[in-house]
């Protein structure tokens, strides 16, 4: 992996001194879902054994790929797949979009550095930093009220207090979360490159029937899954390094809103809600995306009309595990495919109005499924076009 590693050096507060370069039923079942790289199109398995065992596998880790999904609802099961799917929606793509709204807002808000890196790519880039709990949650509620109010930027030990974790993981699951926007000599592209790095902590709900039903997700950008790093070096000269995940806003988008992932990115998910084992269980998300590549750039798009498109040609990784006891097994599974959205709200699909309709193209284990959902009050039915005769 090679990675572009950024350092830069800056006082935010006294403690930065400088930072650079489900259900009762469960989650997993025991199907292996290892496979290559697939991006669209593919020829699908004529196996329909195979097909039937990968559909079953991705109703069962997997309903936002249908929109069969509410993170505040308790009683909906949540795979692996939706804890991906779901951090990826409302993580680090709608951080960025909402920080761009309100840096277009207020750039004032913002600390202006005018070099931006020490060493690096962007040594000679300024950049405007949104950094802190308070002053991201305080920004972000001027153009999306309420919806950080639970959420945390500054991840430390009271937030995993009574986790069973290894060191390792406390390290790697702890930090501060750091928003970026580049300056750039041409006109037309600066303030569009936003950067989201570190740690952050928000809130899902999921019940077993027992005791617990608030739940936390905590969200580390992965450093070894992506090509960019930023290191924090605090006042008392200990370090941390996580990753960033790189959106681009395209400013010559022919439809609305175009936003493109720069870079190949990673993050893991620290779920601790299995009262079947005492430990916690990290789910990993890794993306490739190149831009300028049909089968490998990944992008998300808010059309003039409203119609939202998100394209994942590339995932490499969508990975976790989930103790059972009663049939003993860790069920750890990997998913690697393409995902394909469209529609109105395709992230609170369920949300949306009576008779919205959610299209879908997913390739999974080299089998496309096609099709489409449709809202009737709350209520989720899916059709599938492809495979051909298979019913969901």
């Amino acid at each position: 992996m090679k990675f572009i590693k950024t350092i830069l050096a800056m006082t935010l507060s006294s403690l930065l001194v400088a930072c650079g370069g489900g259900g009762s039923d469960g989650y997993y079942n025991d199907q292996s879902n290892n496979n290559g790289n697939t991006p669209p199109p593919a020829t699908p398995s004529t196996d329909l054994n195979e097909v039937q065992l990968t559909l079953n596998a991705l109703k069962q880790e997997g309903q936002f790929l249908f929109g069969n999904y509410d993170a505040t609802n308790a009683a909906t099961a949540k795979g692996y797949i939706d804890h991906a799917l779901d951090t990826f929606a409302q993580g680090p793509l709608q951080l960025a979009i909402d920080t761009k709204k309100a840096f277009d807002q207020n750039p004032n808000n913002f600390f202006y550095r005018e070099k931006c890196m020490d060493s690096g790519t962007y040594a000679n880039t300024g950049c405007y930093i949104l950094f802190g709990d308070s002053e991201i949650k305080r920004v972000l509620n001027l153009v999306n009220p309420n919806k950080y109010a639970d959420w945390d930027f500054d991840v430390n030990d009271n937030e995993i207090d009574g986790m069973k974790l290894s060191e390792e993981q406390i390290d790697h699951f702890t930090g501060k979360t750091m928003i970026i926007i580049f300056d750039n000599r041409n006109a037309d592209k600066k303030y569009n490159d936003i950067w989201v790095t570190g740690v952050f902590g928000y809130p899902y709900k999921q019940s077993w029937g027992i005791i617990q039903e608030d739940q936390l997700r905590i969200v580390s950008m992965n450093e070894t899954d992506g090509n960019y790093q930023v290191t924090l070096t605090y006042q008392d000269q200990t370090t941390e390094t996580k990753g960033a995940l790189s959106i681009y806003k395209d400013p010559t988008s022919t439809d609305g809103e175009l936003y493109v992932l720069q870079n190949n990115s990673g993050f893991d998910v620290l779920i601790n809600d299995n009262p079947k084992t005492p430990d916690a269980e990290p789910v990993n998300f890794t993306i490739n995306s190149v831009p300028g590549d049909a089968t490998a750039l990944a992008t998300y798009r808010i059309g003039t009309t409203g119609m939202q498109t998100l394209n994942l040609p590339n995932v490499s990784s969508i990975s976790g595990t989930r103790i059972e006891n009663e049939s003993p097994s860790n069920n750890t599974q990997s998913f690697t495919g393409s995902i394909f959205l469209e529609g109105t709200n395709i992230f609170t699909f369920k949300q949306a109005l009576n008779g919205t309709k959610l299209k879908f193209t997913h390739i999974f284990n080299g089998i496309t499924y096609k099709g489409e959902s449709i809202n009737n009050n709350g209520t989720i039915s899916t059709t599938l076009t492809q495979p051909s005769g298979l019913k969901f």
